[in-house]
């Protein structure tokens, strides 16, 4: 395994958000329709593990899906590396990962992990940083994790030995170019659904430890909405989904 863990930081990191999760209301509420978005594009399947489960937001909005991290805390019911999951082949309906994929310091071994664990016809749902001109300039050069365009998939991380929380937002773009021009990915692409992400650009994040008024969030859902296509060309954010194929199965 090629995380360092077990330091204080990374505990004191998932606390310092689970102290802001509960005094920002807004917060939870932007975070929660990403929940929905994952659940519904899920549908039926289960059971339902997510990956990077951190400080637990997604299990208390859905107690039945199995939490996970690699950083073992009372909010986690399995600590386990994405790459090395205890669960039995083909045993999961689906995989729920929120802003996960690109932490990963294997992308390509988790998409066969992945495949492994799941039932055919089982998914991978993920919401990630996306990569366009705009979103770019964001992520490069406002956002504290890297975003490197030129990187090798296979492990795009400089460090043998990198924490927990390094990041580099341009992974799942990458990740998808790459899947799109291999002739049998361990799993297929069945949706990318990139959108521009204002109401949680709004809420500043977890920077940000007092709360900011609802209609600050509810004005910038609007404007998402009016901008349509201009926005996505925009996007900051994509809904990406892949699938273990199953004959007569569709998502």
């Amino acid at each position: 395994m090629l995380y360092s863990v077990t330091s204080s930081s990374d505990l004191e990191y998932v606390k310092q958000h689970r102290i802001i999760w509960s005094a920002r209301p807004e917060l939870r509420a932007v975070y929660q329709d990403f929940f929905r978005q994952l659940l519904a594009t899920v549908g039926g399947r289960a059971p339902i593990v997510e990956l990077g489960a951190g400080p637990g937001f997604f299990k208390e909005y859905c107690p039945s899906l199995v939490s996970t991290d690699l950083i073992s805390t009372e909010w986690v019911d399995v600590a386990c590396d994405g790459c090395a999951m205890p669960f039995p082949s083909e045993s999961l309906g689906a995989l729920v990962m929120l802003d996960v994929l690109h932490h990963l310091p294997h992308p390509l071994n988790f998409m066969s992990e992945a495949s492994r664990v799941l039932r055919p016809g089982g998914v991978v749902a993920m919401i990630e940083p996306w990569i366009t001109p705009a979103s770019y300039l964001l992520y490069r050069y406002f956002h504290h994790e890297d975003c490197t365009m030129q990187i090798d998939i296979r492990s795009p991380f400089e460090s043998a030995h990198k924490k927990a929380f390094d990041g580099n937002a341009t992974i799942p773009y990458n990740l998808v170019r790459h899947c799109l021009q291999m002739t049998s990915p361990p799993l297929q692409l069945v949706c990318l659904r990139a959108f521009l992400g204002l109401p949680y650009l709004a809420t500043l994040g977890f920077k940000r430890t007092r709360p900011l008024p609802s209609s600050l969030i509810t004005a910038a859902r609007t404007c998402e909405k009016l901008l349509g296509p201009i926005g996505r060309w925009n996007a900051t954010r994509a809904l990406i989904v892949w699938k273990k194929p199953s004959p007569g199965l569709n998502i």
